[in-house]
């Protein structure tokens, strides 16, 4: 290999680097314009007050709208929703087919600890006689991250992985809504902690402060070992 491709290799390395770093920053800074769009419009949505679950549905994006609806809650047919963490302990979201004006739902009724390491699935009373709801409307989207999730929901109660409003609707012999609406008003019995919102756009800004540091940091480094190891060869 002749010197100046043994000089030239190393200035590439170094700029591919610092080219991916900034990229990431950029990426970090996006993230977070999105965040605070998305925190603006749920400030807003949830300013206007609570919406009948009809109302909020003919919206172009019912999305985190506040919504009071009644509904009867099939008590037959519980899904859990594994693997939900709260306060560093492993737990399940109950989640509960109801049947409302505006058609099937499914209703997040909270958060429940696991009764132990073993995935075995809690046993849960709900209350028959809460015919009304008041929530928030989520839009599940799906995590590229889980490979395995229940689509042969034969029997119930149910675990899932995910939201898969096909494969429920099969396994529940009903056409499901493809939204789900977080509980919002107190319960012993459930956790009911909703986050729309996981990472704040204050920790984007400083994931993207940290790359472009790296890519700073690279650069100067990369540049002034290369330098010396250049001058080594005069």
């Amino acid at each position: 290999m002749s010197q100046r491709s043994r000089t030239l290799m190393p200035w590439l390395l170094t700029a591919l680097s610092v080219a991916i770093m900034c990229a990431l920053g950029y990426w970090q800074l996006e993230r977070m314009v999105q965040k605070q769009q998305r925190l603006a419009s749920i400030a807003q949505k949830q300013g206007n007050g609570s919406m009948s679950l009809i109302t909020a549905l003919s919206q172009n994006d019912p999305r985190d709208i506040k919504v009071t609806f009644d509904g009867v809650p099939d008590a037959s047919h519980l899904i859990y929703l594994d693997n939900q963490i709260q306060n560093q302990r492993v737990g399940f979201d109950v989640i509960v087919p109801v049947n409302t004006n505006a058609g099937w739902v499914l209703v997040n009724y909270g958060w429940v600890p696991a009764p132990d390491l073993l995935r075995t699935l809690p046993t849960i009373e709900l209350d028959k006689s809460l015919k009304q709801f008041e929530g928030i409307v989520s839009l599940p989207s799906d995590n590229p991250l889980v490979k395995e999730t229940n689509n042969n929901l034969s029997q119930f109660p149910a675990l899932i992985q995910q939201y898969d409003f096909g494969a429920l609707s099969d396994g529940l012999g009903v056409t499901l809504l493809p939204i789900v609406i977080q509980l919002t008003t107190e319960n012993p019995a459930f956790v009911r902690e909703y986050q729309p919102v996981v990472m704040s756009p204050e920790k984007h800004l400083g994931y993207a402060v940290q790359w472009f540091g790296l890519a700073i940091a690279a650069a100067a480094i990369g540049g002034f070992a290369i330098s010396k190891k250049g001058r080594s060869y005069e």
